[in-house]
């Protein structure tokens, strides 16, 4: 079937208006995949470094740093700061980790302000562990 005349290309420009909107649809969908995964890392690591200080905070070689990155392997490449008040920990008295990071853009499509949307990179992420000492 051959198409009339007028109706050439606009195949074309339909598909010219379309792809971005759905590029920046998958993007988003990318990048929120990341951030709500880094952000169950941090948890998770600020979770397992107040457990082992609420386990080990006897010991004289506590490391609740390593504890706590080493349980969330896929925060390594990232700069992860981790907090801890383990120097306070006694029997009965809560310990509380917290581990930080200033996550970017994967694509960098979102580090700068697009179409009058604000600038949402560097996002900063946090997750808190709370555990009791000795308990």
């Amino acid at each position: 079937m051959i198409k009339p005349q007028k109706e050439r290309g606009a195949v074309a420009v339909e598909m010219a208006i379309v792809l971005p909107l759905l590029l920046m649809l998958l993007i988003g969908i990318i990048e929120f995949g990341r951030v709500f995964n880094v952000q169950i890392s941090l948890s998770q690591a600020a979770r397992e470094g107040a457990r082992h200080a609420a386990v080990h905070f006897n010991d004289d070689d506590l490391d609740v740093d390593a504890a706590a990155l080493g349980a969330a392997p896929s925060l390594n490449e990232l700069p992860v700061t981790v907090d801890d008040n383990a120097d306070e920990c006694a029997l009965g008295a809560d310990v509380r980790v917290t581990a930080t990071v200033a996550l970017d853009s994967l694509t960098g499509l979102f580090d700068a302000e697009l179409l009058g949307m604000p600038v949402i990179f560097p996002m900063e992420l946090t997750g808190v562990g709370v555990m009791r000492c000795g308990g």
